[in-house]
């Protein structure tokens, strides 16, 4: 089939994790013998200007099979929101036109998140079938979007014929807030994991401290201060270390958390990028953590999960289809007392979990190729 893929965000030279995920997913596809092109057209924010301006502009280039269309753009409008919608919608009208006109027509759109590019696609009305897969954390928020952004997200699933979300708990939100119009096919499909990478070691290391391990973007939503600051009582009664893999706007103020705890040593930071760096950090873990106040998936933990290492998860959002008593703890969030609690019983209890059943379950579930499937499927569908 000839699928063209519309990313809101994607991978770009000087900021290269941006939407990794959705570019593994087109690779994964065109890997399985599809015919894939990316569309991928993103206003960047004013605080991101000066680190990426040299990669403003379009460009077209093929990579792992995957021909794409990328179009980045400067913030013009940061406090207009209709206005910002309006200059997004003409830069993706004109990137796709060009698409279009030397790739073909497409048998179906696939659109990552509903905002932006899932309304403004809609907005062309495409005489072709559209796929909308969601990825924002605002779905699982009380009042998460303005009442623009609300009318331009039914608007998206107006024009769809099947709507994907990563995890139960965030469909249950969209069924609850938002329009599904009849003939709107909806699915939960969690994230592709590629578990042929993210095993666990040959020769299990040797270990000298307890690790706890966060991978993640250093994000205020990702609440790794209250984690440093409850491994406060464990780190300096324990032989255990907190590593933290990951960059972000938090990183200084997470740094000074450590310090003010008094916990600079047991509190390592990597800000090395890569899924290298990710796999080499998650075979030397006891157990992986996020402890975040929303999570739509949560990919890191089933990466950890993959490589047979159990996890603590708060229990809002997408760890709840797969987190269990089998392969870690789930805590309740704005819960102190709960964490710490969890964080203690890992250190007893990490060693007795069996990290073959645990790989196992996510092998099944959340493999590339099971999910490749599962898309084929659903792409089948929506055409006919």
């Amino acid at each position: 089939m000839k699928i063209f893929i519309l990313p809101s965000w994607y991978p770009y030279p000087s900021n290269p994790v941006n939407g990794t995920f959705f570019k593994e997913h087109a690779e994964t596809l065109a890997a399985a013998g599809h015919e894939v092109v990316v569309v991928a057209a993103e206003i960047i924010s004013l605080r991101s200007f000066f680190a990426s301006r040299k990669d403003l502009g379009t460009r077209i280039y093929s990579e792992n099979g995957v021909k794409t269309y990328q179009c980045l753009a400067s913030n013009r409008h940061p406090k207009r929101p209709e206005a910002f919608y309006g200059r997004y919608r003409k830069i993706l009208k004109a990137l796709l036109d060009t698409a279009l006109e030397n790739e073909g027509t497409p048998d179906c759109f696939h659109v990552h998140s509903s905002l932006w590019t899932g309304a403004a696609l809609a907005s062309f009305d495409p005489d072709v079938p559209v796929v909308i897969s969601e990825h924002l954390k605002e779905f699982l928020m009380y009042d998460g979007f303005s009442s623009f952004q609300k009318g331009l997200i039914n608007a998206a699933y107006k024009k769809a014929s099947a709507l994907i979300a990563p995890s139960t708990p965030v469909m249950k939100r969209i069924r609850q807030y938002f329009r599904i119009p009849p003939q709107c096919d909806t699915r939960v499909m969690g994230n592709m994991v590629d578990t042929g990478f993210f095993k666990p070691p040959e020769t299990p290391p040797a270990k000298t401290h307890f690790t706890y391990l966060i991978v993640a973007m250093l994000r205020p939503e990702k609440q790794i201060d209250r984690i440093i600051r409850t491994f406060m009582s464990i780190g300096n009664t324990h032989l255990a270390k907190l590593r933290i893999v990951g960059d972000g706007p938090e990183y200084e103020h997470l740094a000074k958390t450590a310090r003010d705890c008094s916990l600079s040593r047991q509190v390592e930071f990597v800000r090395e990028t890569g899924r290298d760096v990710v796999l080499r950090n998650l075979q030397h873990a006891d157990v992986c953590m996020l402890y975040s106040r929303m999570e739509t998936f949560g990919v890191s933990l089933v990466e950890a999960l993959s490589c047979g290492i159990p996890v603590i998860a708060g229990n809002i959002g997408g760890p709840n289809d797969y987190v269990h008593a089998k392969n870690g703890i789930l805590v309740p969030v704005d819960d102190p007392m709960a964490l710490a609690d969890a964080m203690k019983a890992m250190i007893s209890i990490s060693g007795k979990y069996d990290a073959q059943a645990i790989r196992q379950e996510i092998v099944e579930k959340y493999d590339k190729e099971v999910i490749t499937g599962k898309l084929e499927a659903v792409y089948r569908s929506v055409c006919g």
